[in-house]
């Protein structure tokens, strides 16, 4: 089993696979999967969408940012985080020090086509509130994606996540292959 540290952050666009991947990887390491946007929903009783709607980014962002500290101690995990939240420095510091950080770097058409119709996530509405589609939501994701790249770069590992989620699984796996905890 490759050495790994106790704690692994996935991060990357929405679209990327971190909450399907995460829990393959989880079982692949025998720890217990978290995915951020679950644990915020827990903790403040709202969905993301609603959280959104009733105290912006800005405080959708500290709701996200608790829940972020909730996972840095205690039982080993892999993380799934929210597109947006390593991207701030506090944040990518807190889940570095905790372990570390996985960037699963994809390309907008495959996230498109895994997202769908993206409900639930404020960020790819149009301006009337509905989901963005076709070439819209890829244009919002390809933006995105350029504008948070430099910040997603700053992770521990990058591993390229077109490919089925049992491939991501073993690029993960094998990127620790070797390295100390």
């Amino acid at each position: 089993m490759p050495s790994v540290p106790p704690r692994l952050y996935l991060t990357g666009s929405m679209g990327s696979g971190k909450t399907t991947v995460g829990p393959l990887l989880a079982d692949a390491l025998g720890v217990r999967f978290v995915d951020l946007d679950w644990l915020v929903e827990a903790r403040t009783g709202q969905t993301v969408t609603a959280l959104f709607a009733d105290v912006g980014e800005a405080g959708f962002r500290a709701a996200e940012t608790a829940a972020l500290a909730e996972t840095t101690t205690g039982p080993d995990l892999v993380v799934a985080t929210g597109g947006g939240t390593l991207v701030r420095a506090a944040n990518l510091a807190l889940a570095q020090a905790a372990g570390a950080v996985v960037w699963l770097r994809v390309s907008p058409v495959v996230a498109a086509a895994r997202l769908g119709v993206p409900t639930g996530r404020p960020l790819l509405a149009g301006p009337d509130g509905r989901p963005l589609g076709g070439d819209a939501l890829r244009a919002r994701l390809r933006a995105l994606m350029e504008a948070r790249a430099p910040l997603y770069a700053r992770a521990d590992v990058t591993v390229e996540a077109d490919a089925s989620p049992d491939e991501v699984v073993r690029r993960i796996l094998a990127a620790f292959d070797g390295r100390a905890s």
